[in-house]
Formats: C-alpha cells, sequence, structure tokens
C-alpha cells in the first residue's frame, strides 16, 4: 500500500474525511499498513486502526472468551471506513479495546502520538476532526 493508498483509505473514513489532502497526506506520511489474517488481534494500546477493507469485531480487553463466534455475540463489528481507538486521542483515559480480524484484513494503524503531532500543528484539522466526532456521536 503506497502513500495514496493509505491517504485515499485514511479519507474513506468518515472521521478523516474532512481533512485538507495536505493533512491527510501527512497522515498517511506516518500510517502503516498491515495485513491481517482472520483471527489476527491488535488493541487500542497506543494505536489506531482505520479499516481499508475487511472486518474487525471489537471487544473489551477484559473479555477471555476470544473465538470469532463469541466475538459476534459480545462485540462491535468494524468494516471499510472504520477508525478503531481514535477516541482515545482525545479522551487518553477511555479503555483500551482490541480488535480481531474476522476475515483477512487491510488496516492503517497510525500512533497516538502522531496524530496529536499532527493535529496540533493544525487548528483547522484538530476542528475537521472535533466536528466528525461530534456529528458521530450526535448520530
Amino acid at each position: 500500500m503506497n502513500l495514496l493508498e493509505r491517504a485515499r483509505a485514511l479519507v474513506a473514513c468518515p472521521l478523516f474525511a474532512d481533512l485538507a489532502p495536505a493533512v491527510a497526506v501527512r497522515l498517511a506520511e506516518r500510517a502503516r499498513p498491515e495485513h491481517l489474517a482472520a483471527g489476527e488481534r491488535r488493541s487500542t494500546d497506543d494505536t489506531v486502526w482505520i479499516v481499508a477493507s475487511g472486518a474487525l469485531a471489537i471487544i473489551a480487553r477484559q473479555e477471555v472468551d476470544l473465538s470469532i463466534s463469541s466475538l459476534k455475540r459480545k462485540g462491535d463489528t468494524a468494516g471499510p471506513g472504520s477508525a478503531v481507538g481514535l477516541i482515545r486521542i482525545v479522551a487518553p483515559a477511555t479503555p483500551v479495546v482490541d480488535a480481531v480480524a474476522q476475515e483477512a484484513t487491510v488496516v492503517v494503524a497510525l500512533g497516538t502520538d502522531d496524530i496529536r503531532d499532527i493535529l496540533e500543528e493544525d487548528p483547522a484539522a484538530l476542528s475537521a476532526l472535533a466536528s466528525a466526532l461530534a456529528r458521530t456521536l450526535a448520530a
């Protein structure tokens, strides 16, 4: 996944859709793509995961039964365009969640510190992200 493909994956996420193209590219420069096989697990400890394709089952950190069938019963699913862990950018005390690939899944990973750095440099980007989060929470 090249830089342009990473930027496209980011702006396909409604939370990043209103960012200026230059900001999306700066984020994409710091992003790394990951190809997950079904059952692979990631957490939101210090990373935001943007789903480019496939699906992630989202579970609370304390869950013990990690089979895909139990995840479908217990957690939400994040499909293409979803951001997992973004709320920890603005509310770091938010509990960490785990994401398990339900199928072959491609995600774009962004470190929380990388996102914070870029948002601190660009008040318009911070405003766009805050507006997108507010719309999502109000829906």
